[in-house]
This record gives C-alpha cells, sequence and structure tokens, in this order.
C-alpha cells in the first residue's frame, strides 16, 4: 500500500513538473510580446513627445505593469542621478535585478542586454534604429515561440507523465 501511495505521488510529482515548464513556456512568450509593447512605448517617447531618455522611462514606467514598472523606475532614477555609472552597466544592472523575476531566457535577456548598449549616448535616430532592430528581433523570436510552443507543451507534459512512470518501474 505504501508503495502504490508513494508510486502515485511520484507520477503527480513528474507531470507537476511537466506542467509547470509548459506553463513557463506561456509566460515566456506573454513577457516577450510585453517586452514588445513597452519598447514601442519607449520609442513613441523618443521620437513623438521628444522626451529625455530618463522622462522617457518615467512615462513608460507609469503605464508598464509588474515588475517592468519597477525596471523602467528605476533605470529612470538613476539616469536623473547618473553619477559615475554609464547608462549600459545602469540597464544591464536592473535587467539582471529587477527581471531575473520575469520567465525569460538566458538569450531574451542577452539581446536585451546589447540594447542598453546603444541607448543613452547616440543621437536620437540611432536610438530609435536600435530600438526598432530589437523590436524586429522581438517579433522573430514571437513568431518561432509561437510556431513551437503547442508541440514542446505537449513533449513536456508527456515527459512528465514518461518520467515518472519509468521511475515508479525502477523503485518497484
Amino acid at each position: 500500500m505504501l508503495k502504490l501511495f508513494g508510486s502515485i505521488l511520484i507520477v503527480m510529482a513528474t507531470t507537476g513538473i511537466g506542467y509547470t515548464t509548459g506553463r513557463d513556456l506561456k509566460i515566456r512568450l506573454d513577457n516577450l510580446r510585453y517586452i514588445k509593447k513597452l519598447m514601442l512605448m519607449l520609442r513613441g517617447e523618443i521620437k513623438y513627445l521628444k522626451a529625455p531618455l530618463g522622462e522617457a522611462f518615467f512615462n513608460v514606467a507609469k503605464r508598464a505593469k509588474e515588475p517592468f514598472d519597477l525596471f523602467f523606475n528605476k533605470i529612470a532614477l538613476e539616469i536623473e542621478m547618473l553619477e559615475c555609472e554609464s547608462f549600459y552597466a545602469i540597464w544591464c544592472k536592473h535587467i539582471d535585478h529587477e527581471l531575473s523575476k520575469v520567465k525569460l531566457s538566458n538569450k531574451d535577456c542577452q539581446t536585451l542586454k546589447r540594447v542598453g548598449e546603444h541607448l543613452g549616448y547616440m543621437d536620437k535616430e540611432m536610438q530609435l534604429g536600435m530600438i526598432d532592430l530589437y523590436v524586429e528581433q522581438l517579433e522573430e523570436e514571437i513568431k518561432l515561440t509561437k510556431e513551437s510552443i503547442d508541440e514542446k507543451i505537449r513533449v513536456y507534459h508527456c515527459l512528465g507523465v514518461t518520467i515518472g512512470l519509468f521511475a515508479v518501474l525502477i523503485i518497484l
């Protein structure tokens, strides 16, 4: 009886891991879409409102949801106080701290960090060009992710159940 109960728990746990991993893929896709929206807002602030970078980040922060609002707000505050750190250092620091709570892959974070290399010190047109390039990269990543997400989710679900059953067979 105890073996049966333990077996059921193992299968339930591995199945839960499979479903959680599949859910994380959906959350990542939603986050990529939201980051694209925020970058377009930032682009609009810079291009149409001609806002300085700090003000543009404050304005985007007001309209963003958590934790993205914190990310943009903290960057804006540090831009205003800009003591010695470069914009790129500020940008990377807050990607690592604030966006670590967000379901993004390492590749997503590295791509986002590259955007910060060109913001803050280039002229307005170059900054807008960099944002446009990043938005195009995001669109491509979103497209690729959407194409494969259903298949990957199905694989994770099946893999979770299969690994649980395999573990039970080994134990028994």
